[in-house]
């Protein structure tokens, strides 16, 4: 019988101890805003209770809903994994066409029309297919490999599992509309209203613990006169391929933002002015080189940089930190562009 059958006869209620356990880690799961510690804490969860050999998590990517963005687990490691998948739509729409709550690899693997993506789940050996749903309908999907001691997931096992599910399909979600909220629209970046609240909190933080921060503005050069010589959606790409490059450029702890236009801002907790000089150099010469894609030939621009390092005994606010980051920033254009200055206070 197929476990989408099986699941028909499972008890309404649960065991005490296992409805114990996804309380406990319903709570920790839906506490979470960022969505890699949400599917962290579910890996741990089903390792403890399954010691599954991997958990493999297909999420719609954050730049771009139609890619796949793919959190792979070996125990409780995650490990990259490749997987030609280039849209993740058609198969939520088949689960969510169908209405499953769970269906077995072996009847997705008869079913699914596209054998090409069959083959490429097989990759993993998933056992169990498991969709992430909400009040949206099905936003991801979850591959759980068997047990680790060869049995069958029972009823309840199924039950457990769709439960904790559940609780991350809607921490999930919620993680995706407070990136919406925070985020620009274009660029993707945190918006201006959120780096403004993020350095008040660093602010805070500093004087509390005694650290320190930097502050990154820049922004490109001449880019009205771009814009006019080659039109607002070719700037619209520079503006969206810059903020790639400073993704990419930064540490997962930095805070990257569109500041307004073409002009951004990083705040690099726990960093002194010479070292948030080194990876603002190493920003302006990866932009200096980049082929920027056009409909001819490939385009470049440079950006000016200004940097400023909070000082407690001079600044309480953040438009102090701002406007000697700003300074030094329009004394980088005063002096040619193209370069990085670091603010004196």
């Amino acid at each position: 019988m197929e476990l989408h059958e099986r699941f028909l006869e499972i008890p309404v209620e649960l065991e005490t101890q296992d409805l114990k356990e996804i309380i406990e880690i319903a709570s920790q799961i839906t506490a979470r805003l960022d969505i890699e510690n949400i599917v962290k804490n579910v890996v741990l969860s089903f390792y403890a209770k399954f010691q599954t050999s991997g958990v493999t998590f297909l999420l719609p990517n954050d730049y771009n809903e139609e890619m796949v963005n793919i959190f792979h687990y070996q125990g409780l490691k995650r490990k990259e994994l490749e997987l030609k998948i280039p849209m993740i739509s058609p198969v939520t729409a088949f689960l969510e066409q169908n209405e499953y709550n769970q269906i077995s690899f072996n009847y997705f693997q008869e079913n699914y029309p596209d054998k090409k993506i069959s083959k490429e789940f097989q990759k993993i050996n998933p056992d169990i297919i498991i969709p992430l749903r909400t009040d949206k309908g099905v936003t991801g999907v979850l591959l759980l490999p068997e047990r680790n001691d060869r049995n069958d997931y029972s009823l309840l096992d199924i039950q457990y599992i769709t439960q904790i599910i559940r609780f991350a399909s809607i921490a999930i979600e919620n993680a995706n509309l407070y990136w919406q909220a925070t985020t620009d629209r274009m660029t993707k970046l945190f918006s201006h209203h959120f780096f403004e609240k993020s350095l008040d909190d660093e602010i805070a933080r500093v004087l509390r613990y005694n650290t320190t921060f930097s502050l990154i503005m820049f922004d490109i050069d001449h880019f009205k006169k771009f814009n006019d010589t080659y039109g607002h959606l070719q700037g619209d790409i520079i503006i969206k391929e810059i903020s790639n490059l400073l993704r990419s450029s930064v540490r997962s702890i930095d805070l990257s933002a569109r500041y307004g236009g073409e002009e951004f801002a990083v705040i690099l907790p726990e960093v002194e002015a010479e070292g948030a000089a080194a990876v603002a150099e190493r920003l302006r010469e990866e932009i200096e080189k980049y082929p920027f894609p056009a409909e001819e030939s490939p385009l470049h621009v440079t950006i000016s940089i200004g940097i400023a390092q909070f000082d407690p005994k001079r600044m309480r606010s953040p438009s102090q930190v701002i406007a000697a980051a700003d300074k030094a920033l329009y004394q980088s254009k005063e002096f040619g562009r193209n370069r990085v200055t670091v603010s004196k206070n």
